[in-house]
């Protein structure tokens, strides 16, 4: 979305809510409310971005979040068809019964979530030589606690622009270094 498409979407909602065309009182507030706008939904299609705005007007009489419009356009083009815990966990139980002899081409045949419990092949062949009494209890309780936290940190990680991504890893990798730096001394 160029910046004028993002003065475009700004004017839209400053001539549906009142209270969003009050919120400029300065050509200051103008500029910085352009800017923030365009860095958060830069990254989408003007299109989508104008969909779900008009989205937002007609379902929320009161003005949205970059947040809100976020969400309705990820949520337009990626619908949110999140499997109930135990649909997961049927997954990976049947990961775990075949454990033995998986093949990393047939761990990557299943679903993100599931796999990212439990991280790579090595992991499901070690369950797989578990009791089934640990893995209806232990392991069954661990993936449902943590079904739910993957899940929502799949779900926040679309939510953030591509750009925004890239500079949080660069950051994080600076740390670690000056971290690794900090051991080492």
């Amino acid at each position: 979305m160029t910046r004028q498409e993002t003065i475009q979407i700004l004017t839209l909602l400053a001539g549906n809510y009142e209270s969003f065309a009050k919120r400029t009182q300065t050509d200051e507030q103008v500029e910085m409310m352009k800017n923030t706008w365009q860095e958060c939904l830069g990254d989408l299609d003007y299109r989508l971005v104008l969909q779900a705005v008009k989205k937002t007007i007609i379902e929320s009489p009161y003005p949205p979040t970059i947040h809100e419009i976020r969400k309705n356009a990820i949520e337009m083009v990626s619908p949110n068809t999140m499997r109930t815990p135990i649909e997961a966990w049927n997954e990976a139980y049947r990961m775990i019964s075949n454990g033995l002899y998986m093949t990393e081409e047939q761990f990557n045949a299943h679903s993100p979530e599931v796999k990212k419990f439990f991280g790579d092949v090595a992991q499901v062949r070690e369950l797989a030589k578990t009791d089934a009494d640990t893995v209806n209890t232990v392991t069954k309780g661990q993936f449902l606690k943590q079904y739910e936290v993957i899940v929502n940190r799949e779900k926040e990680q679309k939510l953030l622009p591509e750009q925004m991504k890239e500079m949080i890893g660069q950051l994080a990798e600076k740390m670690d270094i000056k971290r690794l730096e900090g051991e080492i001394k």
